[in-house]
């Protein structure tokens, strides 16, 4: 199973980045740092706040950090960005709309994930959290595609100017990963002030999560919008991105399945099913974004 997952992964991976050095030299870029940050990020929480650990049967891992992580990561941060790219979200909610196209993905799958053995969660059990999964790491997740894709899209608009600044892409991590660590202290205070069971806080998430699906909704329906990226040499990144997402849901629900967790935990599959289905709609809008003006 571990090696089926490194495999699909890196294929997955290699694609992308084939894809990416199409487009240019800074979309490649983005995707090597993205993969670079995913394993600063697993290896770094690990040692600092060693609230969880990877199983040892991945077959390729940096210390703590399997590779395979990593370049999923970078997958799942490249793909939601150019999803939100192709709806034509302007750069100061795009931030905010990319990790709510990742956090989608980690809601169907991460209690999946446990059950599965792929990693473990330390001082919580399978009944604490959201079945067995800190509220935290939900949290989380929306800072870390956060601070990666505003320092990302920050740069992207400066090398415009001046093209010699896209190499600095391959620092975006540290800055990222600062965003993480203050979100996560901010999250560490207001625990104990509104639950402080292990794996608690789903409060917190729950709001967070409303103020970015709020701020989603109005970047993507309302008129302060941009013109989507609609380019040709760019289609091909779009449709990875949306087969990186179905394959993700797939691999997890066919998990869940598997492991009984349809009867056991229905609120999972119900979940997944629901947030598997939603990749319809999108797809449908990013479709029906009109292009730039010269391609129609």
């Amino acid at each position: 199973m571990y090696l089926l997952i490194e495999i699909g992964a890196t294929v997955f991976f290699v694609i992308a980045g084939w894809l990416a050095l199409r487009r240019g030299r800074l979309p490649f870029l983005e995707l090597v740092s993205a993969a670079a940050f995913g394993l600063l990020l697993e290896q770094a929480n690990q040692i600092i706040f060693e609230t969880y650990e990877y199983s040892p049967d991945f077959a390729l891992a940096i210390d703590r950090a399997p590779i395979v992580i990593g370049l999923t990561w970078a997958l799942i941060i490249a793909g939601a960005m150019r999803i939100t790219d192709a709806l034509g979200v302007r750069r100061r909610y795009a931030p905010v709309v990319d990790s709510l196209l990742a956090i989608s993905l980690d809601l169907a799958f991460d209690a999946v994930a446990i059950r599965m053995g792929l990693w473990t969660w330390r001082d919580i059990g399978l009944e604490q959290g959201w079945f067995g999964v800190p509220a935290g790491n939900f949290y989380s997740w929306l800072f870390v595609v956060a601070g990666f894709s505003l320092f990302t899209r920050w740069l992207r608009d400066a090398s415009h100017r001046r093209p010699a600044l896209e190499w600095l892409q391959l620092l975006v991590p540290l800055p990222a990963f600062a965003v993480l660590t203050a979100s996560i202290g901010l999250f560490a205070v207001l625990k104990p002030m509104v639950d402080d069971q292990p794996g608690g806080g789903l409060l917190i998430f729950w709001f967070c999560l409303a103020a970015f699906a709020a701020v989603s909704a109005w970047a993507v329906w309302g008129p302060d919008r941009g013109v989507p990226d609609g380019a040709s040499e760019a289609i091909l990144d779009l449709r990875l991105a949306f087969a990186t997402r179905i394959a993700i849901h797939l691999v997890f629900l066919a998990a869940l399945l598997w492991l009984g967790l349809a009867t056991s935990a229905p609120v999972l599959l119900v979940v997944a099913l629901l947030l598997l289905a939603a990749e319809v709609p999108l797809a449908r809008l990013v479709a029906a974004r009109p292009p730039p003006r010269g391609l129609a």
